[in-house]
């Protein structure tokens, strides 16, 4: 049974119990037995004390929920911290059930956290828990349900409380062989020796230097601060990576484990581009709840593994569209980029998204997570052009 719908077990609650203390006053004062009668007196007086109390104890008390992190990859730690916290002079019961989610605690099934604490004047206390989350995605944790009340736990009344914290489980960081980049060398000679910058990465400006030419002037930052600055670029070196998936054919209830293994290999990939310094971005068409773009432009940024790996995180395999469209609407892709386009498996759409990308002269490259079966070669793409996720996978990870 959910503990926000737990029956409330005090005598003074009972109907019954309080008529037949009724009852017994009743005939206590009628025949005259002073035991008795103070005896009743007393239960009335403490169920109407303890009633009173309850309906003081709900003020100027407090839940306060901290977490040790809010983003992490499964099997990483999380130790939640629940305060309890009575800012008052009147002592008060503190009940608190705290519901986890089974992906969170590590267990199959969802859980409730239940503490009960006392407090004196003035008190706070806490309980802390620690839990191994093991399934990518993103989870809401709480509000609590509070129970606040007379020491002697009689009367217990509804504190409601709106904080919520919002955990990321990140997919899992495999280990994968190197992926070869279709290369583009846009800009001829990389690295120091050429004498090209790329225009498309701006990471800064500085104060115009004569002789620059004035395509290279900023001029809203050069109004903003009333003198004429120039672009800063960043070197030709500069590799760029587009990561894209497709979630066509994943909504098949037996690709979902597929889907789990493709996104694993995506955050894995993104990490191994990262260190070797390939600015990358991240493209899907699958549907990404809380208002999140599913477009991750190319940068290169500390922040930029991260925006990709929340993305990851929060991605459902339910379609919104086409691929295509969201290429050719909501995102300039810049010039200089190579493709990596991950798929369940060989398709009409994993065709025209190949046409996309080949007909803008952007290198591109699949990976697929389901082997093509002898039936499915019609109209296929070039084979050079294909790689499976098994190739990529170490043999533990498979």
């Amino acid at each position: 049974m959910r503990p926000d719908l737990e029956p409330r077990t005090s005598a003074f609650t009972i109907t019954f119990v309080q008529v037949i203390i009724f009852v017994f006053l009743f005939f206590s004062l009628l025949y005259g037995v002073p035991e008795l009668t103070l005896f009743t007196l007393i239960i009335h007086t403490m169920g109407i004390v303890s009633y009173l109390w309850s309906r003081a104890s709900v003020k100027h008390v407090k839940c306060k929920i901290t977490l040790s992190k809010k983003k992490l990859f499964p099997g990483g730690k999380l130790k939640l911290d629940i305060w309890a916290i009575n800012s008052k002079l009147l002592p008060v019961l503190f009940k608190v059930n705290f519901f986890v989610p089974g992906a969170i605690s590590g267990s199959d099934t969802d859980q409730w956290i239940s503490e009960e604490i006392s407090l004196l004047w003035y008190q706070q206390s806490f309980f802390s828990r620690e839990f191994f989350p093991k399934k990518r995605g993103v989870y809401n944790l709480g509000p609590p349900q509070l129970r606040v009340g007379d020491p002697f736990g009689f009367f217990l009344r509804m504190k409601k409380e709106r904080n919520r914290s919002e955990v990321i489980v990140y997919p899992r960081i495999i280990t994968i062989r190197p992926v070869t980049v279709p290369k583009k060398e846009f800009f001829g000679i990389p690295g120091a020796q050429s004498p090209v910058e790329d225009p498309i990465f701006v990471f800064g400006t500085r104060d115009y230097q004569p002789g620059t030419p004035s395509r290279r002037i900023h001029w809203k930052v050069s109004a903003r601060h009333n003198r004429l600055q120039e672009k800063l670029c960043e070197p030709a070196e500069q590799e760029k990576l587009l990561i894209l998936l497709d979630v066509d054919q994943f909504e098949n209830e037996q690709a979902r484990d597929d889907f789990e293994r493709t996104l694993e290999v995506i955050a894995s990939l993104a990490l191994q581009m990262d260190r070797r310094g390939i600015a990358v971005g991240f493209v899907t068409n699958g549907k990404i709840p809380g208002g999140r773009s599913n477009i991750t432009p190319i940068a290169r940024t500390p922040q930029q593994l991260e925006f990709i790996l929340d993305s990851l995180a929060r991605i459902r395999f339910e379609k919104i569209g086409p691929l295509t469209d969201l290429l050719s609407r909501g995102y300039q892709i810049p010039s200089g980029v190579s493709s990596i386009c991950f798929a369940c498996g060989r398709s009409s759409q994993l065709r025209a998204t190949n046409a996309f990308l080949k007909n803008r002269n952007i290198p591109v490259r699949f990976a697929l997570a389901q082997k093509t079966t002898a039936c499915e070669k019609t109209n296929r793409l070039q084979d050079e052009d294909i790689f499976y996720l098994d190739d990529i996978l170490v043999p533990e990870n498979r």
